[in-house]
């Protein structure tokens, strides 16, 4: 449990100023929901007891004595006296969090809905939640004002999706013919059929370094031009040398857009995809036209134009760093609890994926920082997270970091608005079905943690 050092001291001192003692008042409200986790606090709103009868002196703005009775259940004074109605905590009494759902739900204000689900999630993983308090004397709704709930709540989640649809995830949705996308996610959507596609982008990637770099791979770039036979220009590389000098100076211009299809996959701009990518552009614009077709360049395209296994081999080997340097992959954790079936466990996942690399991690002196901090980019609530770390924490603190190529990713929106990866979460699954009957006493997602899409990958990866 945690509350804020600074407001209790803030407290302490008004409590000083009014002469009354600690044991005589009780925290209610969004105080009790910071306390266990669930989400900070609004303002400290306290009750009194009715022996300190007296209006507070002292100007502590966020720091309000509510009406009496706080509670339709209790009075004020049972609060305070009674222990199994509040919580202790650094010498001050937090109201009970049931007593805390019971008011919620009975005024179910539109910003009182997710502390309830909150509170529900909470009191069911929690055994000292005690239900009798309060469960003759919740509201019993009629069918209609359920119905209408459903509605409302219904019309804030596609609220919640429109107000979201500069996401660039959902662009392959959209009906617009000019956007702007993250450079990154534009090379992830080149694929077709689980198959990379467009692996001269890579090679044109690969021309950009030579050029810097001084070296011989050039020549990669000439003889795919020359295979292709597709360029308006009598000499590609030189157009190509100058439209690189030109990004290097000025910048990418964004009114000069990729051409691609609904996919996403690039029609036309190949040069400038790998020009962006090169100087680190985060953001290209592009031209949606529905209609077109895709330009294939798989590595069978090179295999069949004469490219040797080594030539393959070294674009390979440069669209992996790509997508590596890009964060164009998903990071699993393994937690301790399974720290036996590690190797089991990637056999289990490079039977549907390609492994691009591992790490393991053992006996981590920042362990409970780590867990905390990689939960935080999940916006997981702090009670459930405290209680995965309490799990873990009986286990040696060793883990295992695996970064997964996933050509197809089957992106959709969760309910807060965010995206998440259909094949992450089967894999989730997957994982946890097979390995949760093998350790003892499990506790939900100790096994195995994925982040939900790119974004997460890039800022879990930075963890380490």
């Amino acid at each position: 449990m945690f509350f804020p050092s600074n407001d209790l001291l803030v407290l302490t001192d008004l409590l000083k100023l009014n002469n009354i003692s600690k044991d005589k008042i009780c925290l209610v409200g969004s105080s009790t929901l910071s306390l266990i986790g669930i989400r900070d606090q609004d303002d400290i709103d306290i009750i009194i007891h009715s022996k300190c009868n007296q209006n507070l002196k002292g100007n502590y703005r966020y720091i309000e004595r509510v009406n009496t009775p706080w509670s339709t259940l209790f009075s004020d004074d049972d609060i305070i006296e009674d222990p199994s109605l509040h919580i202790l905590y650094s010498g001050y009494k937090f109201v009970i969090p049931e007593l805390v759902y019971h008011k919620k739900i009975w005024h179910n204000r539109i910003k009182d809905k997710d502390d309830i689900s909150q509170l529900y999630e909470y009191s069911k993983a929690h055994s000292e939640w005690d239900w009798g308090l309060i469960k003759h004397n919740l509201p019993n709704r009629s069918i209609i004002k359920r119905s209408l709930a459903r509605f409302y709540d219904k019309y804030l989640h596609y609220k919640g999706i429109l107000s979201n649809l500069s996401n660039y995830i959902n662009l392959n949705d959209i009906n617009s013919v000019y956007t702007i996308v993250p450079t990154n996610y534009l090379l992830s959507q080149q694929v077709l059929e689980n198959s990379f596609i467009r692996y001269d982008v890579v090679v044109r990637y690969m021309a950009i370094t030579s050029f810097y770099d001084k070296n011989d791979l050039i020549s990669l770039y000439n003889k795919m031009q020359e295979k292709r036979k597709g360029s308006r220009f009598s000499n590609p590389w030189k157009f190509f040398k100058k439209l690189i000098v030109n990004i290097e100076r000025e910048g990418l211009e964004h009114d000069q857009p990729i051409l691609v299809n609904k996919d996403l996959h690039i029609v036309d701009g190949a040069h400038r995809l790998a020009c962006a990518l090169y100087f680190k552009e985060p953001f290209i614009s592009v031209k949606i036209n529905k209609g077109l077709l895709p330009s294939l360049f798989s590595l069978e395209w090179f295999r069949i134009n004469g490219f040797t296994e080594r030539e393959l081999d070294l674009i390979e080997n440069r669209k992996l760093d790509l997508f590596l340097s890009n964060h164009l992959y998903f990071e699993i954790v393994l937690w301790p609890p399974v720290f036996d079936f590690f190797d089991d466990i990637e056999r289990l996942i490079s039977k549907e994926y390609s492994i691009i690399e591992k790490n393991d991690y053992s006996n981590m002196k920042n362990f409970n920082e780590y867990v905390r901090n990689l939960y935080k980019i999940d916006d997981i609530k702090r009670w459930k997270v405290d209680m995965k770390i309490n799990y873990m924490n009986m286990y040696a603190k060793n883990i295992r970091v695996i970064k997964i190529n996933m050509p197809e990713p089957d992106f959709r929106q969760k309910s807060n608005g965010k995206y998440i990866s259909s094949r992450v979460e089967d894999l989730k699954c997957k994982i946890r079905k097979e390995y949760s009957k093998k350790i003892d006493n499990y506790f939900h997602d100790v096994i195995v943690h994925i982040g939900d899409n790119y974004i997460h990958s890039s800022k879990t990866t930075n963890l380490l």
